[in-house]
């Protein structure tokens, strides 16, 4: 009760604050509370504008969405509470956010499960992901729309150690997220990881605290990073995903035509997305290298080593801790788009 008393009350301020559009006349509201702040033309921000856009005028105006970005309601965990107590209709996280509430999740997460975007977003897109969203919102109360890129691949930089190989990789105290998937992956590397919060990565990265961290590139831009890291490797040892939530309860409530809207409006949403991370990727890498930080491609045999070393305990965890046919599945749905696209 506590937690969502404070959550109105942050709202009422968003409110008063004059964040919001005036009044009107919609059947429904969809206030949505997004930790990220706003930058134009990337992917952690644009598919929302878009997404916003798309309701309202797929719905003829009958559903009012407004967005409250940088965290004026709170940060990501709160938000997420928020839509499960129903104080706001939606918001935008990670995976990693849901392992708590729905494990399963965490499936996404086993390292190389994908060989290449295209890949991903056929498993995404698929049975698989669509059995997810189901199984996710008739379980936690929380209906994610779509399954969208956070950034894209993963990949380990270091400070001063060239990385190009998996015995560059070994000895590194590497920053990873507070998630045993990728603590396994690091140790399976002969890595120590090191869980530090991303507020105090910069400085622990710059005081030596850790030698490197892993992130996509995009996201590795948002605090320059290449001020203290001048190495990065291109393993993509996970593929980072991440959603808009609805809440379950909220959404049902809807008439058919409007769920649809907001389907339809989804569709549209995940492409923006997928396409601006694609671009930030590029435009990113090139700013990397004009920053002077060494970008190195594996060759695929040192791909298939990096994946022999971290699949088997990865998958040994996820075996003890989420559905095991459930990852099965993915697995296959994985390989099925692989020879779908034509790999070998």
């Amino acid at each position: 009760m506590a937690r969502q008393t404070l959550a109105i009350l942050a709202l009422g301020a968003a409110l008063v604050g004059g964040s919001v559009s005036p009044a009107s006349s919609a059947e429904f509201t969809m206030n949505m509370g997004v930790a990220n702040p706003v930058i134009p033309n990337n992917f952690s921000w644009t598919h929302l504008e878009v997404l916003e856009r798309e309701i309202e005028e797929r719905s003829g105006g009958r559903i009012d969405v407004t967005i409250y970005p940088g965290a004026q309601l709170g940060g990501v965990e709160s938000v997420v509470n928020q839509v499960k107590d129903g104080v706001v209709q939606a918001s935008d996280a990670s995976d990693g956010h849901f392992a708590t509430t729905y494990p399963n999740v965490q499936v996404f997460s086993v390292p190389y499960l994908f060989r290449s975007r295209e890949v991903a977003w056929r498993v995404l897109d698929g049975p698989v992901g669509d059995k997810m969203r189901e199984e996710m919102a008739a379980t936690t109360g929380l209906r994610p729309l779509f399954w969208t890129e956070n950034g894209g691949f993963r990949h380990f930089t270091s400070a001063s150690k060239e990385l190009q190989s998996v015995a560059d990789l070994s000895g590194l105290k590497m920053r990873v997220q507070n998630h045993p998937i990728s603590m396994e992956i690091a140790r399976a590397l002969g890595m120590s990881p090191t869980p530090i919060a991303w507020g105090e990565l910069y400085t622990a990265l710059q005081t030596g605290v850790v030698d490197g961290q892993e992130n996509s590139i995009s996201t590795f831009l948002v605090p320059k990073l290449y001020e203290v890291q001048k190495h990065m490797i291109l393993d993509g040892h996970i593929y980072a995903v991440n959603t808009v939530i609805v809440n379950e309860a909220w959404y049902q409530g809807l008439p058919d035509d409007l769920k649809a809207a907001i389907e339809q409006a989804a569709a549209v949403a995940v492409q923006t997305n997928r396409g601006l991370s694609v671009a930030n990727e590029i435009s990113g890498r090139a700013t990397l290298e004009e920053e002077g930080v060494t970008v190195y491609a594996p060759t695929a045999e040192e791909m298939d080593e990096l994946k022999k070393l971290t699949q088997e305990p990865a998958i040994a965890w996820l075996k003890s801790n989420v559905d095991a046919g459930l990852l099965d599945e993915i697995m296959a749905a994985a390989q099925e788009a692989e020879a779908h696209f034509g790999y070998r």
